[in-house]
């Protein structure tokens, strides 16, 4: 299972034009529920500017749990107790295979828009659980970018979030699945 967890402006944007995340200041008041959903996943995969951002600011939180870098390039930069990470080039298809023949349930799709697209493309994203923030940003990477049929997914849970945003839970529906 693929699940989508992400924050985004009420504009669909996941970080701003410069790939700043101040956005996210406006989620005032939130509880945190991180921890929850992480502890859920056993592994994570992320595209190659994702990696790029992590790298950037050199701090990895995700200790112990294998990750897979979807990347066309031939090595990827280091980043200090990033373990295990792999770097994968391919169909997307064959990376979730790979990461199912593992052993691994639930993986969490950090980012980004890029691959969220390719996922959509392929219909292989099960869940989405976004936090819309109150801010509207007007330019930066969108939530899933890319050439994708249309996917339809039900909604099943909807909260308040902090003050003023709020936390969507959706599940691809039953009658899109083709797995």
């Amino acid at each position: 299972m693929i699940v989508y967890y992400a924050a985004l402006s009420i504009d669909g944007r996941i970080a701003g034009p410069e790939h700043e995340l101040e956005f996210l200041q406006t989620l005032t008041g939130a509880a945190n529920d991180y921890l929850d959903f992480y502890v859920d996943v056993d592994s994570l995969v992320m595209g190659a500017r994702t990696w790029e951002f992590m790298v950037a600011h050199g701090s990895w939180p995700y200790v112990g749990k294998p990750t897979w870098i979807v990347t066309h390039a031939d090595g990827l930069a280091p980043l200090e107790g990033a373990e295990p990470v792999e770097r994968y080039s391919g169909d997307v298809r064959e990376l979730v295979r790979l990461i199912g023949a593992r052993g691994h349930r639930r993986t969490w799709l950090i980012g980004g828009g890029d691959l969220a697209g390719q996922l959509l493309a392929a219909d292989l994203l099960d869940e989405l659980i976004l936090t819309v923030a109150p801010t509207l940003l007007g330019r930066g990477p969108a939530l899933a970018d890319g050439e994708f049929p249309l996917r339809r997914f039900r909604l099943t849970r909807m909260e308040r979030f902090g003050d003023d945003g709020v936390r969507l839970h959706y599940e691809r529906s039953d009658a899109q699945r083709s797995r």
